[in-house]
Parts: C-alpha cells; structure tokens; sequence
C-alpha cells in the first residue's frame, strides 16, 4: 500500500517522470483497441474540414453508442481529451486544478485537468461512472505516481478506465487488462452524478466538521487531511469555471 502521505500532484513519481502522462507511461502503442484502426480506410477515419486536429472514426463511435449508455456523448468526450489536450506536466509544488473552460482554451493538461474536461461533456446526463483519486504502480519496475482518472461502466456493468492523452483510439480499456500491469491504489472516489450538486452541498458540510460516515462517496485509506485537501482544490475549481460560464452567457 503506498504510504497515505505522499504528494497529490499527477506528476510525482518515485523515479523522475516528469513531462511524461499515463499514456507515455502506459498506453504508448498498447491501451484497448476494441476496432481496428482504420487510417487506411479513408471513409471511417475523417478529418474535420475547417482544419480541426480531431479525427473521427466511425467503426469506434459505433463501438461506444453499441458498448455504453449515452456512447455518443462519451465518444465525443473522450475523442477531446485523447486528441486535442497535450499533456503538461505542472512545476515542482504546483498543483493548479484548470476549468475545463481553461484546459479547453490552452489545449493543455494534466490529469485532473482531463478528468474535469470529459466529466463536463457528460456532467447533465445520468451517468454509470466514477471520478477516482489515487495512485498507479507499474508492476514491472514499482514505479507509482499519483494519477486522477474517470471509471466508466459500460451497459453490462463492466468497468473501464478512460484516460487522455493518447492520441490513439486506445484509451477506453477494460479494467481486467491493466491488471497484469499494474496496481491502481484509489485514495477518493467521487460517484459521476454526486459531481454537481457537491460544491453546494457536500464540501461546506465537509469543511465545517469531517465524519468519514456521513458521506455517500467511498474514501480509502483513512486519510481526512487528503480528502479535505482534495475538495477544497475541488471547491476553487468549481467556483471558478462557474463564473467563467456566467461570463460566456454575456
């Protein structure tokens, strides 16, 4: 179990990894590919015409509408934040939670910034899915890094992962796949459609007095100081791409 202490920052690593996302980490010319790729068949793999760096690839929106609940939306997500976010990795004691409107704006990230940005594309629908705090090691060299990632569960209730950055069709892969790689140690899971109401409702509660019991989201690790820290970063993001929406309504 790694120690409950350690830093929250997504770039911390027991050996130097900074600059490097999950996907450079893990995904590089791995993930989950559950179609073909398809970059040879023209008709399924198309370009925007306005110039746009995202491709569209048919055979895996079919894939996603076919696998999950609302797998258009999810399609569209997760086609943001694999092809359009560059990872950036934060300096040394920096931990600036981004709004999506922010990670939108500057096309870069890092793993938390990638989470926000797909949970808000999917944020007012009824969603099977978890936004998960915690830590990955990589089995094979006992590396670990503190990571933020989405659970997603598909129609059947099987779970995925869904990371960003991968600038492949890889990166909605099944949980059962990464375990012979690594371990993923979850420090705070935070249910998709508890997400919008727990600025208002939970974090204050949270704040004035901690009682691990009198909350519906699962901690791990019995660590307060963590997940106290976790919602307050929570509280100044959220409160900040509030006003930035107000804003755009103008």
């Amino acid at each position: 179990m790694v120690a409950a202490s350690l830093s929250l920052s997504c770039t911390y690593c027991f050996e130097s990894c900074a600059d490097v996302s999950y996907a450079d980490l893990f995904l590089a010319g791995k993930g989950y590919k559950p179609v073909e790729d398809g970059w040879s068949i023209k008709p399924l793999i198309t370009y925007p015409t306005d110039g746009g760096n995202i491709p569209d690839n048919q055979l895996y929106r079919e894939w996603c509408v076919k696998t999950f609940k609302n797998g258009e939306q999810i399609y569209a997500a997760y086609k943001e934040i694999a092809f359009e976010i560059n990872y950036r990795a934060e300096p040394t004691k920096t931990d600036y939670w981004q709004t999506p409107v922010e990670t939108r704006h500057s096309r870069y990230g890092d793993c938390e910034d990638s989470v926000f940005l797909f949970f808000s594309k999917l944020s007012g629908l009824d969603m099977d899915g978890d936004i998960i705090w915690g830590w990955v090691v990589d089995k094979v060299n006992s590396n670990a890094f503190a990571h933020v990632w989405y659970q997603l569960f598909d129609k059947r209730g099987r779970p995925y992962i869904v990371e960003g950055f991968s600038k492949e069709w890889n990166g909605i892969i099944p949980v059962e796949m990464l375990t012979d790689g690594e371990r993923r140690v979850p420090t705070l899971m935070l249910r998709h459609n508890q997400a919008n109401r727990m600025v208002d409702e939970m974090i204050p509660s949270f704040a004035e007095s901690y009682e691990e019991d009198q909350f519906t989201w699962a901690v791990y690790m019995n660590n307060a100081t963590m997940v106290k820290e976790i919602f307050q970063k929570l509280q100044v993001m959220f409160a900040r791409h509030k006003g930035q929406l107000q804003q755009s309504m103008y």
